[in-house]
């Protein structure tokens, strides 16, 4: 299982895309800083119904004034994401 770890915003980036094409099913998503904005892009959502749960961390979404409106995403603190990394066999980060 790998936790893949985006940074930047699906708005000025194509990192998100292109994690989701190499995303095995076990894999876990995580967004953090500024991929945090990908919960204001409406017309990924169908496409990341099928990688549900998304984690965000939580810290990010406060900082950006953000807060989470839907089932999609879980927000998780620091300890949760080091949990997550620990879970996971190997971390990409996008």
């Amino acid at each position: 299982m790998i936790l893949h770890k985006v940074c930047t915003s699906p708005f000025t980036d194509q990192s998100l895309s292109q994690c989701l094409k190499r995303k095995q099913p076990t894999d876990k998503l995580l967004l953090i800083q500024d991929a945090v904005y990908t919960m204001l892009k409406v017309d990924i959502t169908d496409t990341l119904l099928a990688h549900s749960p998304i984690y965000v961390l939580c810290e990010d979404i406060q900082a950006r004034g953000l807060k989470i409106e839907n089932d999609l995403y879980q927000a998780i603190s620091y300890p949760e994401f080091v949990a997550l990394t620990l879970e996971c066999k190997q971390v990409i980060s996008w």
